[in-house]
C-alpha cells in the first residue's frame, strides 16, 4: 500500500477517535433499541433512590457458619449441609441468606464460603423435605452480587419445622491448604414479621469446624447478626444519630435509660441498636454495654422498684440490632442499665451508646415516639458532620442513617436492589454489545472506504503508468525499427561501396577507414535495436549477442569467444544489460585501436551469484605508470562502477592486457536454454 493510502487511512481514523463518542451517536442514529434502552435506565434511577446498600466496610459482629471440605463436591451418598430447626412448626413465608464475608490481605471478600451451587429446602420435623424452595447454580459468576442476600418468597406459605441449605460445588479456601469452605453469615426463616429461625437449634451435616471459634460457630448462623449494617433507609436530612452517656472512668460504673410507654402494656422484648463509631479508631458497636439489666414497673423506678425481666452479658454485636426477648411481662415504664459499660482503652471514659431503643410486643415497637430519660440528663451533644447526640433520637424511628425498617422489609429492599441493578446491568451490558457492533459495523466501513481510495489512488497512477509503458515501447519499436530499417540499410550500403571502391581503385587507407567505420557502426545500431527490444521470442540472449558483436568488431584478428552452460542463461536487468555491452564494445575499441593485438580471447562465466566476464589479449600493454593515471580505462572503469560490479586489470607492458569484470546477480530477469 502507498504512504498516500496509508496516510489517508490513519487521518480518517484520527478523525473518529477525536469523537470518542462517534460509535454511540452511529449506533443511536441506527439502532433504535438503543433508545429504548437508555429510556428505561433513565427510569430506573429514581427506583434506587431509598434503598439500602450493601456496606463494603467492616460492621462488626460475629462471623456466621463455616465448615471445611476435603473436596470441591460431595461423593455420592454424601452430602455438604447444614440445618437449621426451630423449636416448633411454623408456616414460613419468606426465607433470606446472607452470605458470609472475610477481610484480608487482598481486600473484602463479600461472598467469602458462597458454594458455586446449592439448594434451599423445607423440612418437616423428621428431616424430610416439604418442598425445595430455591436451586441456586453458578452463583460466582452473577455480575453484581457482592454480598447481597438470597431472599425467596414462598407462596403459598408452608408449615415447616426447620430447612436445609445442601451445597453442590465450593470454592477452595485461600488460606487452608487442599480445603474448600461451605460458610453463611446468617439465616433468616420468617413467619409473617416474626424470625423463627433467631435461637434455633444449627446442624452441620458432612465437613469439620474452622479454626476460628470466636469468629465461626454453628450458633452464629442464627444470632440475628449480620455484615450488611443497620436494617434502615438512608436519609440525607437525618442529624440525630443517638444518644451518648457521659464518660466515666470505670466500666463498673452503670448508667441507665427510662422508656415511659404512657400506659400499662404487655412486654416481651427490647431490641436496642447500637451507635455507629463516632471516629474511625474506634470499633464497630462502640458504647454498647457488656452487661445489660432490664426492668418493667407500673409506676417510675426511679422511686420505686422495678421487676427484672432480663439480664445478660453479652460481645460487641458491631453494627447489628440486639433483640433481647422474655416471657411477656406488664408495666409502663422500662427501664434498660448498663450494668458494666463500653471501656476498650485504658485511657478511654467507659460510655453507655445507643442509636434506637425498641419495646417490642409481638413485633410491634410500642417505644416509638415516646418519652425517653437518662440517668445522665438528654442533653444535645455535637457530633462530627455537623450531627448530634440526643435523647430524642433513641425513640425517633430512624438508626444512625436512615429510617428503621423491620427485617423483613429490609431483606425485600435489598433483594429489591439487586434485581434493578440487575437489570440495569444487563441493559448496559446490552448497549455495550449493540455499540460495539456497530463500532466495529463503522470501522470496516472506514476500511472499505479507506481501501476504496487507496484502491483509485494506486490504481490509477498505475494504469497510467502501463499506459504510458505501452506508448514507449512502441516508440521504442518504432525508433528500432527506423535504425534497423533506415540506418542500418544505409550502413551496409557505405559499406558496401567501400569494398566496391576497394576492389576498382585498389586498396586505401582511407577506404579501410570507412569500412572499419561503417562496420563499427553498424554493430552498434545492432546493440541498440537489441536493447530497445527488451522482449520477444525474436530477441537473442545476452551471451550470444556478446558473441555477435565479437564476430563484427574483431573481424581483422584472430578471436575465441567461450562460454559456461550457465552463462548461456543468464539474463541480466534491462539497464545492467546496457552498461554491460557499452563495456564490452568499449574494451573491445581499446584493443581494435590501441593495442595492437592479433589474438583476443573472451571468456562469459555465471554462478548462482555472479556473472563474470573476462577479455585478455597479446598486444602491447600497459605500462604501470600510465595504468595509474585517472584517465586510463576511466570509461571501462565507470560503466564496472554503474553495475556495481568488481574490475581487475592485469597488464605488462609488451606482454598485453586481461580484464576481469565481476558482476553480482541480485536478480535475474529471466533464463533462455543453453547454445552449444
Amino acid at each position: 500500500m502507498s504512504r498516500i493510502s496509508v496516510l489517508f487511512l490513519l487521518t480518517v481514523q484520527m478523525t473518529f477517535a477525536a469523537d470518542p463518542g462517534w460509535d454511540e451517536n452511529l449506533t443511536r442514529v441506527f439502532s433504535g433499541r438503543l433508545k429504548e434502552i437508555e429510556s428505561e435506565l433513565k427510569t430506573l434511577a429514581p427506583r434506587l433512590e431509598g434503598l439500602p446498600e450493601i456496606p463494603i466496610d467492616d460492621q462488626g459482629g460475629t462471623g456466621g457458619f463455616a465448615s471445611n471440605h476435603p473436596q470441591a463436591a460431595p461423593e455420592r451418598g454424601s452430602q455438604y449441609a447444614v440445618e437449621v430447626r426451630w423449636p416448633k412448626t411454623a408456616t414460613v413465608d419468606l426465607v433470606a441468606l446472607v452470605p458470609s464475608r472475610r477481610y484480608d490481605a487482598r481486600g473484602l471478600d463479600a461472598q467469602y464460603g458462597m458454594p458455586e451451587s446449592f439448594s434451599v429446602e423445607l423440612l418437616d420435623a423428621n428431616g424430610g423435605v416439604l418442598r425445595t424452595i430455591a436451586r441456586e447454580q453458578n452463583t460466582g459468576s452473577h455480575p453484581v452480587r457482592k454480598g447481597h442476600p438470597f431472599v425467596y418468597q414462598i407462596s403459598p406459605a408452608v408449615e415447616a419445622d426447620g430447612l436445609r441449605i445442601s451445597a453442590g460445588v465450593l470454592h477452595p479456601d485461600d488460606e487452608g491448604e487442599g480445603t474448600f469452605v461451605h460458610a453463611w453469615a446468617e439465616v433468616f426463616a420468617f413467619e409473617g414479621e416474626r424470625n423463627i429461625a433467631r435461637g434455633s437449634e444449627v446442624r452441620s451435616l458432612g465437613g469439620s469446624p474452622p479454626s476460628a471459634p470466636w469468629h465461626w460457630s454453628p450458633g452464629f448462623l442464627v444470632d440475628g447478626q449480620t455484615p450488611l449494617g443497620f436494617p434502615e433507609i438512608l436519609v440525607e436530612e437525618h442529624r440525630n444519630i443517638g444518644w451518648l452517656s457521659e464518660g466515666r472512668a470505670s466500666a463498673k460504673e452503670s448508667a441507665s435509660l427510662t422508656i415511659d410507654l404512657g400506659e400499662s402494656v404487655a412486654v416481651d422484648a427490647v431490641r436496642l441498636l447500637p451507635a455507629r463509631k463516632p471516629t474511625s479508631d474506634l470499633p464497630s458497636g462502640f458504647g454498647f454495654p457488656r452487661k445489660l439489666r432490664v426492668s418493667i414497673s407500673e409506676s417510675d423506678p426511679s422511686a420505686s422498684p422495678a421487676s427484672i425481666v432480663k439480664e445478660h452479658e453479652m460481645r460487641n454485636p458491631g453494627h447489628n440490632p440486639v433483640e433481647l426477648t422474655f416471657p411477656a411481662a406488664h408495666g409502663r415504664y422500662v427501664r434498660i442499665e448498663a450494668v458494666e459499660m463500653w471501656k476498650d482503652f485504658e485511657n478511654y471514659p467507659a460510655f453507655f451508646a445507643l442509636s434506637e431503643v425498641e419495646v417490642l410486643a409481638e413485633n410491634k415497637n410500642l417505644a416509638l415516639g415516646k418519652l425517653v430519660r437518662s440517668s445522665d440528663g438528654m442533653l444535645n451533644i455535637i457530633a462530627p458532620g455537623g450531627r448530634y447526640w440526643s435523647g430524642a433520637a433513641l425513640s425517633d424511628g430512624f438508626g444512625p442513617d436512615g429510617r428503621l425498617v423491620s427485617t423483613r422489609e429490609w431483606m425485600k429492599l435489598l433483594d429489591r436492589r439487586l434485581q434493578i441493578e440487575t437489570r440495569r446491568h444487563q441493559l448496559r451490558a446490552e448497549a455495550d454489545s449493540r455499540i460495539a457492533g456497530w463500532r466495529r459495523t463503522g470501522q470496516m466501513g472506514i476500511v472499505i472506504v479507506g481501501l476504496a481510495g487507496a484502491f483509485l489512488i494506486i490504481a490509477l497512477p498505475i494504469r497510467y503508468r502501463i499506459h504510458a509503458n505501452r506508448e514507449l515501447i512502441k516508440v521504442r519499436e518504432r525508433i528500432a525499427g527506423d535504425l534497423h530499417d533506415e540506418v542500418g540499410s544505409n550502413l551496409g550500403s557505405i559499406q558496401m561501396i567501400a569494398d566496391l571502391a576497394e576492389g576498382r581503385s585498389g586498396p586505401s587507407n582511407e577506404l579501410k577507414r570507412i569500412q572499419r567505420i561503417a562496420a563499427e557502426t553498424v554493430s552498434a545500431v545492432r546493440d541498440i535495436v537489441w536493447l530497445l527490444r527488451p522482449e520477444g521470442d525474436h530477441r537473442i540472449g545476452t551471451v550470444e549477442h556478446l558473441r555477435e558483436t565479437s564476430s563484427i568488431m574483431l573481424e581483422t584478428v584472430e578471436w575465441k569467444f567461450t562460454a559456461n552452460e550457465a552463462a548461456w542463461q543468464t539474463e541480466l536487468a534491462e539497464e545492467e544489460t546496457r552498461h554491460l555491452f557499452l563495456f564490452f564494445r568499449e574494451a573491445l575499441h581499446n584493443i581494435i585501436r590501441h593495442a595492437k593485438a592479433s589474438t583476443v580471447e573472451i571468456r562469459a562465466e555465471a554462478t548462482d551469484r555472479h556473472f563474470t566476464l573476462t577479455i585478455a589479449d597479446n598486444g602491447i600493454g600497459i605500462d604501470p605508470e600510465r595504468l595509474e593515471r585517472p584517465a586510463t580505462l576511466r570509461a571501462l572503469r565507470q560503466r564496472a562502477e554503474a553495475l556495481n560490479a568488481e574490475l581487475g586489470v592485469e597488464t605488462r607492458p609488451g606482454e598485453g592486457m586481461r580484464l576481469k569484470l565481476t558482476v553480482p546477480l541480485e536478480r535475474k530477469s529471466r533464463k533462455r536454454t543453453a547454445i552449444p
